[in-house]
This record gives structure tokens, C-alpha cells and sequence, in this order.
């Protein structure tokens, strides 16, 4: 059995999250917003986008109905949180999964940087990466290929108050 990080899922996990739009993620919640789709108002966490996606799905990911719990084969463990699942999910250190997948408050501590919930959370993984010599140049020229900050909003979207 391998012990140690799945750096490759990892790696799928930042392309993943890399394809939402940055005004999608929101470090605070698991799923702050549920719309139709995508491109329809939902904003979840990192982890609340993994869950949704097939390749994680199929490792047993997912979220509870209401958009509170992360789920693992269809259970919230006892005293389980998003950072402890995405432990079992990746074979992290809880302390390391704690920094991955926080909350947003594990992010800011001394962050004065302006980034965006999806920023930060691509430069922590990337570092994490880093630190563990996992970026290989092919990895790291696809990193960081859009601005800082959130994409701009498309005017037709816009809704006067």
C-alpha cells in the first residue's frame, strides 16, 4: 500500500479547480451557493468543487444535500471534517490537509497579498508541491497562467439592485 501525499491527484485537483471561475470559490464554505450550475450561481469551496467532479466521485466524494457535509462513500464520519476527509482523499497529513482545505481564515493569517479564495488556494498548493519537489517544468509552465484577481464580470450577467 503507498503511504505518502497522491501528489498526481494533487495535480488533477489544481487543474480541476484551475477550469472554475475565480468568483465561484469561496474558502468559507463547503457550498456558500447552490444555482443550476457552474455558470448559474453555485460557490463552493475547492474541496465542494472536487466532490462534484467525476474523478472524485468515483473515489467516493461527495456532498450531503443540504451543501454542509462532505461525504466519504455516502458517510460524514463522526467528528469528521472537510480537511480530515480530504485527508483520507489524498493521504495527507491532517495538519497539511488543514492548510489545503480550511477555511479561509487558515489562508489570511498574514496575507496581505490581494488574492482571490482560488488564488490562494492554487499558491498553497503550489507550494506544497514545491516543498515536496513534486513541480516538475511541465507542471509548472500550465500554473498561474491567469492574473491575480477574479475574472471580469460579464456585463449581460450583471443585474441592476
Amino acid at each position: 500500500m503507498e503511504t505518502g501525499p497522491d501528489f498526481k491527484l494533487l495535480k488533477d485537483a489544481y487543474a480541476i479547480i484551475d477550469g472554475i471561475p475565480e468568483t465561484s470559490i469561496d474558502l468559507d464554505m463547503l457550498e456558500s451557493v447552490r444555482g443550476e450550475s457552474l455558470e448559474n450561481g453555485t460557490i463552493r469551496s475547492p474541496a465542494g468543487w472536487l466532490a462534484d467532479h467525476p474523478a472524485f466521485a468515483a473515489l467516493g466524494l461527495s456532498i450531503s444535500d443540504d451543501g454542509k457535509r462532505l461525504l466519504l462513500n455516502g458517510e460524514a464520519g463522526e467528528n469528521s471534517s472537510i480537511a480530515l476527509t480530504m485527508a483520507q482523499i489524498f493521504r495527507l497529513p491532517p495538519a497539511d490537509a488543514q492548510h489545503l482545505f480550511g477555511d479561509r481564515n487558515t489562508y489570511t493569517l498574514g496575507d496581505d497579498s490581494g488574492l482571490s479564495d482560488k488564488r490562494l488556494w492554487q499558491r498553497d498548493l503550489r507550494d506544497y508541491l514545491k516543498a515536496h519537489g513534486q513541480l516538475d517544468p511541465d507542471f509548472e509552465d500550465r500554473l498561474e497562467t491567469r492574473g491575480p484577481f477574479a475574472d471580469p464580470v460579464n456585463p449581460s450577467e450583471i443585474r441592476a439592485l
